[in-house]
């Protein structure tokens, strides 16, 4: 299986081979064996070059979220490796991936943002969630405040194209 996926403004190509027990996971010129366990939907436990990681996962459409020591990384699966030509839409609806609580809000209605700057922090499962941008825009709607309690699904902010100069 091949998927392209976009990460802060880069493109990576992910190649994933069975080999019985053990996984073969390509990420561009990368290559690593992996042993996983599912513990329970979104939860895995893996083997990688030795260390043991517990490794979370949640999706939406075709973004995918994975906690890994601390560090969530927000990845959008693209169609292929051509990148987002100028002018193409990066507004839309950023959900809660699981419910959880708002740690943070860091930006405010009409900011101007950069593929990948955190925008929200949740805490879900006794993890760190950021909600990064998922292309370059403005903040049109926030519909979180630090404390809320949210529920998977929950619109959280709304992204704007970037206004033509």
């Amino acid at each position: 299986m091949e998927r392209y996926y976009e990460h802060n403004g880069d493109i990576y190509t992910v190649r994933i081979e069975s080999l019985g027990e053990i996984f073969r996971i390509t990420i561009g010129d990368r290559q690593y064996d992996v042993e996983a366990t599912l513990v329970e939907t979104g939860h895995l436990r893996a083997i990688v070059e030795g260390r043991r990681l517990d490794v979370f996962t949640a999706r939406q459409e075709r973004n995918r979220y994975v906690a890994l020591n601390g560090t969530t990384y927000h990845l959008h699966q693209r169609a292929s490796k051509r990148k987002r030509r100028v002018g193409e839409q990066s507004g839309g609806t950023l959900e809660a991936q699981m419910p959880g609580q708002v740690v943070n809000v860091l930006v405010k209605e009409g900011d101007h943002v950069q593929a990948g700057q955190p925008l929200v922090i949740l805490e879900a499962m006794k993890m760190e969630l950021r909600i990064t941008a998922p292309a370059d825009g403005v903040v049109a709607k926030l519909y979180c405040q630090p404390g809320d309690v949210v529920e998977r699904g929950q619109k959280l902010v709304d992204m704007a194209d970037e206004p033509e100069t």
